[in-house]
C-alpha cells in the first residue's frame, strides 16, 4: 500500500469535504483519518498550509499485522540521534510501555534515542511534534492489519494564529468563524472546472475573515456589509494580509456598503462563482439568557428565514452557472429543543438550489447557537411542490 494518510482536527466532516476539493479520490479509513493513494512529488507543507481542516499529513511506509516494538521501531528514520513518537488514530490501543521498549531497542542498536508522549489521548498535537522536531509514526487500523506512516509535515500552527490575532482588527463577535473553518468552506467552494479568474463574495463580511482565506486561495474576492466601519476594517485587514503575503494570488475586486438581500442590485448577473458566508444569526443575547423565551425563539426563527430565502433569491442571478453557496445556518439548542431555519432549506429547490451536502455541523458540544453548514450548487428554479430535505 502506497500514498497519504490526511488527519484532521476537530471538524472531521467539513475537513473530509475540503480534502475531496483536492484530492477526488479520498477516502476514510476513520472517522478522523483519510487515504489518498499516491500523489507524484506531494508537497506536503504547501499542501498542509494550503488546507484548514487538515493538521497532519503522513506517507504510508508499511503495513503491520501485530503491533510490537521490534516489528515498529524498523519504520523510523535512520541516522545517530532521534527524537521520536507515535500516534494512533481508530480503534488502536498501545502499551504504555511501548515508547520505552522502542527507545531500548534503538539504544541497543547503538543510537541515542528519546520519545515525546502524547499528553492527552493517543495523538501527538502540531505543536509538540513542531517544537521538539518529533519523527512521528501514525499507526490507524485498517481491516485486519495495521497502517504505518510517517508524518511530513504538521499544520502551521503559527501562521493561523496570527490570521486570527494578528491582524489590526479583530471580530468583537465572540464565535464568529475561525480563519481554518473559514478556509475550509472557501476551499469547498472551488469550481469543478478551473477557471484563470474565479470571483468570490461575502456578502455579510464582516471583518474579512472569509474574505482573507479566499485572497491566499487564489480568489478574486467582493465583500459586503451593512455598515461602512465594517466594510472600511476588513479592508485594512485585507491589506494587512496580502502585505504578510506577497505571493498571493487573488486580489479585491470590491469592498461594498449594502444589504446582503439586495446586493443583486449593485453586481452584474453570472458574475460570481461562489457565495462563501456566515450571515447574521440573530441577537447574540439569546445565547446569553437562560431560560429563553420559546416565543421570542420562534419569532427570531421567522425573521431569519425570511432573511435568508430572500438572500438566496437575489444571489441567484448573480451566481455564475453551476455556482456555489457555501452557507452556516444557525440551530438554537435551548432547554431539550432546536429551533432550525427549517423554511430556507426546505425552500432551496423553488429558489433555484440544488443541496450538494448538508447539514454539516460545527459547534461545541455545549453551544446554544449550532452552525450547520450546507453546499448549495446553482440551478433553474422550480414551482413544484417544497420537498422537506431537512430531518
Amino acid at each position: 500500500m502506497t500514498g497519504y494518510l490526511f488527519v484532521f482536527g476537530r471538524t472531521p466532516a467539513l475537513a473530509f469535504l475540503e480534502l475531496k476539493s483536492f484530492f477526488p479520490n479520498a477516502s476514510l479509513i476513520s472517522p478522523d483519518v483519510a487515504y489518498v493513494p499516491a500523489v507524484p512529488s506531494l508537497d506536503g507543507p504547501a499542501i498542509i498550509s494550503a488546507l484548514g481542516g487538515t493538521v497532519k499529513i503522513a506517507k504510508v511506509v508499511g503495513r503491520l499485522s501485530e503491533l510490537a516494538p521490534q516489528t515498529i521501531v524498523p519504520y523510523l528514520p535512520g541516522g545517530q540521534d532521534i527524537t521520536f513518537g507515535l500516534s494512533a488514530y481508530g480503534n488502536v490501543s498501545l502499551p504504555r510501555s511501548t515508547l520505552h521498549d522502542m527507545k531500548k531497542a534503538l539504544e541497543v542498536g547503538g543510537r541515542k534515542a528519546r520519545f515525546v508522549e502524547a499528553r492527552h489521548g493517543n495523538a501527538l498535537s502540531s505543536v509538540v511534534i513542531e517544537k521538539n522536531q518529533v519523527h512521528e509514526l501514525v499507526i490507524v487500523p485498517d481491516a485486519s492489519s495495521y497502517i504505518v506512516a510517517h508524518t511530513l509535515a504538521v499544520q502551521p500552527f503559527e501562521a493561523w494564529g496570527e490570521r486570527d490575532f494578528g491582524r489590526p482588527y479583530a471580530d468583537a463577535k465572540a464565535g464568529m468563524l475561525p480563519p481554518k473553518v473559514a478556509r475550509m468552506i472557501v476551499n469547498i467552494a472551488k469550481p469543478t472546472v478551473q477557471k484563470e479568474h474565479k470571483t468570490l463574495l461575502d456578502p455579510f463580511c464582516g471583518m474579512g475573515t472569509v474574505l482573507g482565506e479566499g485572497l491566499l486561495a487564489g480568489w478574486d474576492v467582493i465583500g459586503s456589509d451593512i455598515s461602512k466601519q465594517v466594510i472600511q476594517k476588513a479592508h485594512e485587514n485585507l491589506i494587512w494580509l496580502l502585505g504578510k503575503h506577497p505571493g498571493a494570488t487573488g486580489k479585491i475586486v470590491k469592498m461594498l456598503v449594502s444589504e446582503a438581500v439586495h446586493i443583486a442590485d449593485i453586481l452584474p448577473p453570472n458574475s460570481v462563482d461562489a457565495i462563501v458566508t456566515e450571515p447574521y444569526m440573530g441577537s447574540t443575547d439569546i445565547a446569553s439568557r437562560q431560560p429563553t423565551d420559546p416565543e421570542e425563539l420562534r419569532n427570531t426563527i421567522k425573521g431569519l428565514e425570511k432573511l435568508y430565502i430572500g438572500c438566496l433569491r437575489n444571489w441567484h442571478t448573480i451566481l455564475s452557472s453551476r455556482g456555489k453557496v457555501i452557507i452556516a445556518l444557525p440551530a438554537y439548542a435551548i432547554q431539550g429543543h432546536t429551533y432550525f431555519v427549517k423554511k430556507v432549506v426546505d425552500m432551496c429547490e423553488n429558489l433555484g438550489y440544488t443541496i450538494v451536502e448538508g447539514p454539516i455541523d460545527y459547534s461545541r458540544p455545549q453551544a446554544v447557537v449550532k452552525r450547520n453548514f450546507f453546499v448549495l450548487q446553482k440551478s433553474n428554479p422550480t414551482n413544484t411542490t417544497n420537498k422537506q430535505i431537512y430531518k
